[in-house]
């Protein structure tokens, strides 16, 4: 899959949105593109408060946004309940 090569979504969703970066770095409460060229090109990952202003604005979840980050935490997750937690449900 081509998205493989991206280390996120973010600038699949600002052009489907038809945004600039720095549109899109208004909109989430940033001074300028700076920080949303970084994010896009997987160098930070964004703060909470600005990773869930982005959900709002493409009407996506962070997964969505960040598949590979996602999948590397779930799998973290679930190693940790299989390794310290194995005989209890949670």
């Amino acid at each position: 899959m081509l998205q493989e090569h991206y280390p996120n979504r973010l600038s699949f969703f600002r052009k489907l949105r038809h945004l600039s970066q720095k549109q899109m770095a208004a909109l989430v409460g940033l001074k300028d593109r700076t920080m949303i060229s970084k994010y896009e090109r997987g160098q930070v990952l964004p703060s909470l408060p600005v990773e869930s202003k982005m959900e709002l604005v493409f009407h996506a979840d962070g997964p969505d946004l960040f598949p590979k980050e996602f999948k590397k935490w779930n799998d973290e997750v679930e190693q940790v309940k299989e390794t310290k937690f194995k005989h209890k449900q949670i």
